[in-house]
């Protein structure tokens, strides 16, 4: 049995809510375990897990089997759909080696489903 692990790194803030899905209202844990269900007979399980950051930085970060969500599901360049560009994304006047350090602020359900079927993909 592969075990993939979903874990949520916050910082030691006891007023950060759990991430949730802003488009079905459903906690990231639950959608993890909805996913778990489906694949059982598959020769894979996934499990949600929490921990503080060690650097107890500002905001959560979500990986999957290791691999933070933005390199599984990346962001859109912004600059492609409102115009904007931002020196962060390699898109403004910065050399083209850079790259965008911007993260999820809240997690989709269908971007957490893609996630877990692009890892699972690894596996099958």
């Amino acid at each position: 049995m592969i075990k993939i692990v979903v874990l949520w790194s916050h910082p030691d803030d006891p007023t950060i809510p759990p991430p949730v899905c802003p488009d079905t209202c459903r906690s990231v844990k639950e959608v993890v375990a909805n996913y778990r269900d489906a694949c059982i007979g598959r020769g894979l399980t996934f499990s949600y897990v929490e921990e503080m950051s060690p650097d107890n930085s500002c905001c959560g970060r979500l990986t999957v089997d290791g691999i933070p969500l933005e390199e599984l599901v990346p962001l859109p360049d912004p600059s492609k759909y409102c115009g904007m560009a931002c020196d962060g994304c390699g898109s403004g006047d910065a050399p083209a080696a850079s790259s965008c350090k911007r993260m999820y602020e809240q997690i989709p359900e269908s971007v957490l489903r893609l996630a877990l079927s692009k890892v699972a993909g690894k596996y099958l």
